[in-house]
């Protein structure tokens, strides 16, 4: 299993923006999960992943919702599987409300359409998050 990112016309994914705005260790947290996910070639259940609710937000697929707190600080990652059972990450964002904001949702949503339109994909640099 590899942990990809799509690929933006600059060459690094929004993913991986995402990850160099947040804290190093809020970094660091987030990429130990999804190392542990691909050292285990599969999604485990815990209370931390949920599926968000395509009757909801209108889609069809399943993204999944991860929650990593490190600290006070609280990130929610979106991603979905491919058919090749990759996860591509499509938007992280700090956790400030209850619900996930409907902006944070539309931009997975819209990366989850591209995805499915065979958006370039890339495997993310996760070793060189963690500390």
């Amino acid at each position: 299993m590899k942990i990809l990112g799509i690929q933006e016309e600059h060459g690094i994914s929004e993913f991986e923006l995402f990850l160099q705005k947040v804290s190093e260790k809020l970094a660091a947290a987030i990429c130990k999960k999804f190392h542990a996910y691909a050292e285990l070639n599969d999604l485990y259940q815990c209370n931390s992943l949920k599926v968000l609710n395509p009757r909801i937000w209108g889609y069809k697929g399943t993204i999944y919702k991860l929650r990593v707190d490190y600290g006070k600080e609280s990130a929610r990652v979106l991603f979905a599987k491919t058919a090749d059972n990759d996860i591509v990450l499509l938007h992280g964002f700090i956790k400030k409300t209850r619900k996930t904001p409907a902006k944070d949702a539309k931009i997975a949503l819209a990366n989850f359409a591209r995805l499915k339109n065979h958006a370039a994909v890339n495997p993310l640099p996760l070793a060189s998050y963690l500390v």
